[in-house]
């Protein structure tokens, strides 16, 4: 039942959107932004007698749908997938992509080993884009915590507050910033993100020990040297990365980084099924605050496949054996 109902909500949600593109000669993921607004102010938006009444007529019965029917779960899933079309019809660029919820629930699962979270602590994701990635590590968490969402791209950020009112009921505070250069951010028990890959459009402030001297500086790499102006200090930071972060000469800044500011935890690469492509992808890095701890054993590994379930197994009861000695040491 819970397929079809999630089912029944993405078919009304994708026939509103391809009927307001048709009408309207707009992209499809600022259609989807504009239903999902009129599914929250529960009136359909109107300029210059567009959309036209049959389209108006579409939309509404979208609002008139009961979401109450839908757990948060189910919610996310049902505009998650909405938001999947939405990319196809656009053929968004890779770094827009929503974040597979497989990835999601390996990091809630280690969040809620390692971070020791409680209720009202925050969690910030320095990259939130269009929220996926947030909402279902929200959704896996074992507390109920406080939100905060940033990104510097309008049309994610509008897609990230339409969702976060959905299912959250609007209870997330996102913020239009780019994260490498804001000088005063919010701090949290635990920093997310995963990050962009490619080079940053601008020149960093010389105090960034990862900028490239004599070039453009890669993004990802401010990024996480930024992330820990963001975490408190027994924090805990899980970032997204390149699988191959930590190798090369530019390496060494990162490293180099981590060392003088915080303890690399874990390097998990995550399982090769994930990613289309050997050079996407990604690892799970993590980091903390703290200093002077006693174990300093760095977990390192790769995720099998999901697929094999007792693979799987293993490496999961060897990361608690790791945490189990993590806890007992600190």
């Amino acid at each position: 039942m819970t397929q079809e109902k999630i089912a029944q909500y993405f078919d009304a949600l994708t026939s509103a959107s391809q009927s307001l593109v048709k009408d309207t000669n707009i992209s499809y993921i600022d259609a989807l932004i504009e239903i999902l607004e009129d599914i929250n102010s529960q009136t359909v938006h109107r300029e210059f007698d567009k959309p036209s009444n049959d389209v108006v007529q579409i939309i509404q019965s979208t609002i008139d749908m009961d979401w109450s029917l839908l757990s948060p779960a189910e919610k996310r899933k049902a505009l998650q997938l909405a938001v999947l079309k939405a990319n196809r019809e656009d053929q968004t660029p890779a770094n827009y992509q929503i974040t597979p919820d497989g990835i999601g629930y390996l990091l809630a699962d280690f969040i809620n080993q390692t971070a020791r979270l409680r209720d009202n602590d925050t969690i910030i994701d320095m990259n939130v884009g269009s929220g996926n990635l947030l909402w279902t590590i929200n959704e896996m968490l074992d507390v109920t915590v406080k939100r905060i969402g940033i990104d510097n791209d309008e049309t994610q950020l509008a897609l990230a507050s339409a969702t976060d009112e959905i299912i959250n009921s609007d209870e997330t505070t996102l913020y239009k910033e780019d994260t490498i250069s804001i000088e005063e951010p919010p701090k949290a028990k635990v920093v997310i993100a995963d990050l962009p890959v490619g080079y940053y459009p601008l020149q960093p402030s010389d105090k960034f020990i990862t900028r490239n001297q004599n070039g453009r500086s890669f993004v990802h790499h401010l990024l996480i040297e930024k992330s820990l102006d963001f975490v408190a200090d027994d924090g805990w930071i899980y970032l997204l990365v390149p699988a191959n972060v930590l190798n090369g000469d530019e390496a060494k800044k990162v490293l180099q980084f981590v060392t003088s500011r915080a303890q690399l935890k874990a390097f998990l690469q995550l399982p090769n099924e994930f990613f289309q492509e050997v050079r996407a992808t990604k690892a799970i890095l993590v980091l903390n605050k703290k200093q002077r701890t006693k174990n300093n054993e760095v977990l390192m590994g790769q995720y099998p496949s999901l697929k094999d379930l007792k693979s799987l197994q293993n490496f999961l009861q060897e990361i608690k054996a790791w945490v189990k000695l993590e806890n007992e040491q600190n």
